[in-house]
């Protein structure tokens, strides 16, 4: 009975995002070290170790969930075109005409981004999950500045929609970031300048006469003057003269290219996309925190009726 409440608890508050979904799990996981402490007797000792268990979870938590909450407040909000390289704060909606075509794992539903579980029965009429998985496509958000990819790997995606339905004997849970939703988020931003530096140009003038070298037909072809079925000194010169002309022209046409925006997970810091918007997942994360305190001030209240005296 017990058990069955805990996963019913874990299954309630999915909704897409891993935080969400350990959160969850955490407070399942707290209701079933007590169930283990109840079928182990009881005693003392058994009833300490459990409470420990759940002071240790429940702070551990509410500590990942207040620093959470203290970034998504704290750190400003900047614009693609301006953004400092490093940690920062995103607000802008997913393009719909700059992304590739995605298609949901399960609906087939047109996206930029999805997560899918399947579950079925297993002989206890319970629900057993059998496969999952998400997409790691990029894709591209913008604002009023500039475009940005986000890539999403890695990232803790809350999302507002989500579908879960049965057919036959299986149960399909999928999470889905569209087109032209209001995404918010907060990781590593990185901007990729066009290299035209002269090491760059004296490296891929190196590689291209290196390529051409392996084609030596067609080196023959171009620059064997004398047709000796050699390539001379003077016509070498002719060799080297033309691939710089060619690496010449593509670091012109490199350098017209507008600066190219990233953002990924970063080393350390919390990687968050949502389209739920920004308060709404600062609250989301804070109400957390004060359900894993309440956790916390349970389990010190549990040891202090324990503890001997």
């Amino acid at each position: 009975m017990e058990f069955s409440i805990t996963i019913g608890l874990s299954r309630f508050f999915r909704d897409g995002s891993p935080t969400t979904w350990g959160n969850s799990t955490l407070l399942a996981m707290n209701l079933f070290i007590l169930l283990i402490a109840k079928v182990a007797g009881g005693g003392r000792l058994a009833w300490l170790l459990a409470f420990t268990l759940i002071c240790c979870n429940g702070l551990a938590a509410w500590a990942g969930n207040t620093r959470r909450q203290r970034i998504i407040h704290d750190v400003p909000t900047s614009r693609i075109a301006s953004a400092a390289q490093g940690y920062v704060e995103l607000i802008g909606h997913i393009d719909p005409e700059l992304n590739m075509p995605l298609q949901a794992k399960l609906s087939l539903t047109p996206c930029v981004w999805y997560r899918y579980q399947v579950e079925e029965k297993d002989a206890d009429d319970d629900w057993r999950i059998v496969d999952t998985g998400c997409s790691e496509q990029p894709f591209v958000l913008r604002d009023a500045s500039g475009s940005c990819s986000i890539d999403p790997q890695g990232a803790e995606i809350t999302t507002a929609h989500k579908d879960v339905w049965t057919e036959y004997d299986g149960r399909y849970t999928e999470y889905l970031l569209l087109a032209d939703d209001e995404l918010y988020a907060l990781g590593n931003f990185t901007t990729r300048i066009p290299d035209t530096s002269t090491q760059t140009f004296r490296r891929e003038v190196s590689e291209l006469l290196a390529n051409w070298k392996q084609q030596r037909a067609d080196l023959l072809h171009r620059f064997d003057q004398n047709q000796d079925g050699e390539i001379n000194l003077h016509e070498w010169g002719n060799v080297r003269l033309a691939a710089e002309a060619e690496i010449k022209q593509q670091h012109l046409a490199r350098a017209t290219e507008a600066p190219r925006h990233h953002l990924s997970k970063p080393q350390q810091q919390p990687y968050l996309l949502s389209n739920l918007g920004q308060q709404p997942l600062s609250q989301r994360y804070r109400l957390w925190a004060w359900a894993h305190l309440g956790v916390f001030l349970v389990g010190c209240g549990g040891l202090a009726f324990w503890l001997p005296r």
